[in-house]
């Protein structure tokens, strides 16, 4: 019950059907309880020329907020988006709108606080959670403003919400636009070490320690994901050094976090770095390097 948030009977079940044990039962209810509602929204404000997204990911059981995040613009292309991608497909379409011309950072990272608390004030004294309250709750917190939205809800137990869909196999086929909904890019620096490997000799494979210094107000989100900070604090994280280009006495060091995240680098060519691992290579390459 502790572990999952379930009831006393929803466990006892779980126990039935997995004839008392409890590491199995605790994965059976994963798939037992359907309580996890994520509202999938579009929102535009026709006279002010303001498109949003908005992800609101809510808990019916407790009627608590699990995921929130959403992003506004001037570009209207963003409205395009289709709600009927899966919600992590969503959630980063938001992320990566939220990286291109037109996006209004100040606004939305000024809404996005209020709002939340607004709507999980209301949530607890609702009785049933659904798209026409989430619409009503929308359109009382942006009052008087006009408001255009169209909201898909998509209904998940806690074993589908904890595993994020494979991308592999759906890769946004109902976005359009042209949208790269799961690359994003970051500034990073590398950390040195006066007794670490050369630039010069540092090889794609290599292993090393970087810091995000990105400033735009989605890095402490992504930073958050691969582990980057650290009691609010950014702090290094290894990368797998993925590319590297010369140009104008410097390197420029390309570093894959995730399938979807990718650090860039400038780094002097006369620096060492530090190197957590190296790339294993052939031993007749060590010898034969041409």
């Amino acid at each position: 019950m502790e572990e999952t948030g379930c009831k006393r009977s929803e466990a006892e079940l779980a126990l039935s059907l997995s004839n008392n044990n409890l590491e199995k039962a605790i994965i059976a209810i994963g798939f037992i309880l359907k309580f996890i509602t994520t509202f999938k929204i579009k929102i535009a404000f026709p006279k002010e020329n303001i498109y949003g997204l908005m992800h609101i990911v809510i808990n019916i059981k407790t009627s608590e907020i699990a995921r929130f995040s959403l992003t506004f613009s001037r570009n209207p292309a963003i409205y395009e988006i289709a709600t009927s991608m899966d919600w992590f497909s969503y959630e980063k379409a938001i992320f990566s709108a939220r990286l291109n011309s037109g996006a209004m950072e100040i606004y939305t990272k000024k809404t996005e606080k209020n709002l939340k608390i607004y709507i999980q004030k209301v949530l607890k004294e609702a009785i049933i959670v659904s798209q026409e309250e989430i619409s009503s709750i929308l359109k009382n917190f942006f009052y008087p403003t006009e408001v255009f939205m169209e909201i898909e809800n998509e209904e998940l137990n806690l074993t589908q919400f904890k595993k994020l869909p494979d991308y592999n196999l759906r890769q946004n086929s109902t976005s359009s636009l042209n949208y790269d909904l799961g690359f994003i890019e970051l500034n990073v620096t590398i950390l040195k070490d006066n007794n670490g490997k050369p630039i010069k000799k540092t090889a794609e494979g290599d292993t090393v320690l970087s810091t995000i210094i990105d400033e735009r107000d989605l890095t402490h989100y992504i930073a958050h994901l691969i582990g980057g900070i650290e009691n609010g604090n950014m702090c290094p994280v290894p990368a797998i050094v993925k590319k590297i280009t010369y140009k104008n006495d410097e390197f420029e060091v390309y570093l894959n976090y995730t399938s979807s995240i990718i650090g860039i680098a400038k780094v002097k060519s006369d620096t060492k770095i530090k190197i957590l691992e190296q790339k294993h290579q052939l031993w007749w390459k060590k010898i034969l390097p041409w």
